[in-house]
């Protein structure tokens, strides 16, 4: 029986948002007979996971994530790193919401409760970043990969996703391809990259049809490589990319994968879950329905590839 809960927010992601909802979810929770306590996160480095592994070790039944990706990422690295594993919870009040979206979460916080009230959870993959480093959603790599983590909390708030976007168009004239050498399972890929996705599930930064075959819980990563290509070529796989049909682009390499390994002589930016990771070296591994979380099973079985009871 799930009954003691702790609920994480990040008090800054999506302009605040999480203090008008606090009230009526702590109610409702109640109402619904659970244990409650609510924690807010602090200015500090990694209080967000410091909070999870804390709340994962005193044996909680639950651990709800209120915020956005990087806050969702925090809470699972907290669970991860302890040796205990409550059930994941996640309230989308972040500008993307991706792992959310994956998950079938809907976007209305109150609508998003209702599954954890009604207790109905699903198994999902991990995935393992190097020794101690965990994602829930993807690892990218490659120049573009910084507007994950430098587009200012401020602008975020002014313009969503947009501000994403913006950025990225400013990013475009200027961007390079990086010489890496990257070993999924028996293959190996040496050459140009211009990006490259490890993922869990089928949404990155809001666009859905990044990767239409990925399912959170079959035990494989997603692996696309994006091949040096010119500004043109760009633009038009940008155009199948809304279609969903890049994939079948000579320009695009898409495996599934238990075990990835990143490298390059150059540096070659990583983040996980939109949060900075470092630089190349990564070696990568799916962690299969490492985790529980909560999530409508009917709304949520477009996404499994294995059903739940």
């Amino acid at each position: 029986m799930i009954k003691e809960i702790v609920l994480i927010y990040n008090p800054a992601a999506g302009k605040n948002k999480f203090r008008k909802w606090m009230p009526l979810v702590e109610e409702k929770l109640n109402e619904a007979d659970f244990d409650v306590t609510l924690v807010s996160s602090t200015s500090k480095p990694k209080s967000i996971l410091k909070l999870a592994k804390k709340a994962a070790e005193s044996g909680v039944s639950a651990i709800i994530a209120a915020g956005g990706d990087g806050t969702v990422n925090e809470v699972v690295n907290g669970i991860m790193q302890s040796s205990k594993r409550p059930v994941l919870g996640i309230l989308p009040m972040g500008t993307t919401n991706d792992y959310a979206r994956a998950l079938g979460v809907n976007k209305d916080p109150l609508e998003a409760l209702n599954s954890i009230i009604n207790r109905e959870t699903v198994g999902i993959d991990i995935g393992k970043a190097n020794q101690d480093e965990f994602f829930i959603n993807n690892v990218a790599a490659g120049k573009i990969t910084e507007i994950t983590y430098a587009v200012p909390e401020a602008k975020k708030n002014r313009y969503g996703r947009l501000a994403y976007l913006f950025d990225g168009l400013k990013m475009l004239p200027n961007l390079k391809a990086t010489p890496v050498e990257i070993t999924f399972d028996d293959e190996r890929f040496k050459g140009q990259m211009l990006i490259c996705f490890v993922s869990n599930s089928h949404t990155v930064g809001g666009l859905e049809s990044l990767c239409p075959p990925a399912k959170i819980n079959d035990g494989y990563f997603d692996l696309l490589i994006l091949k040096k290509v010119s500004p043109a070529k760009l633009f038009s796989l940008f155009l199948l990319l809304k279609r969903g049909t890049h994939l079948e682009s000579p320009h695009v390499i898409h495996r599934q994968v238990k075990r990835v390994k990143l490298e390059s002589k150059e540096v070659l930016n990583i983040s996980y879950d939109g949060v900075y990771g470092g630089n190349a070296p990564y070696e990568l591994e799916v962690l299969p329905e490492a985790l529980r979380v909560f999530a409508n099973q009917e709304v949520a079985s477009a996404r499994l590839y294995r059903k739940e009871d």
